[in-house]
């Protein structure tokens, strides 16, 4: 992926004075695809920095576990 790639995916929508006011993401483009996956990824991550973390270790051995491992 390179920023050639991801400008063909991208459009801009301009009002009658010609000022860009949204954009399109053509989402054909893989290119695009992966950046708007990225940006959904990123806001998740976001919504959650404050909810309580365990150790991996501990969720690990907790699904060992219900798996009767």
């Amino acid at each position: 992926m390179n920023t050639t790639d991801i400008r063909q995916g991208l459009s801009y929508v301009t009002n009658s004075q010609g000022q860009k006011t949204a954009i399109q993401l053509d989402l054909t483009n893989e290119a695009v695809q992966e950046i708007v996956e990225d940006l959904i990824d990123t806001l998740d991550a976001a919504e959650r920095r404050d909810e309580p973390t365990r150790p991996f270790e501990e969720v690990k051995q907790e699904i060992l576990r219900s798996r009767g491992v």
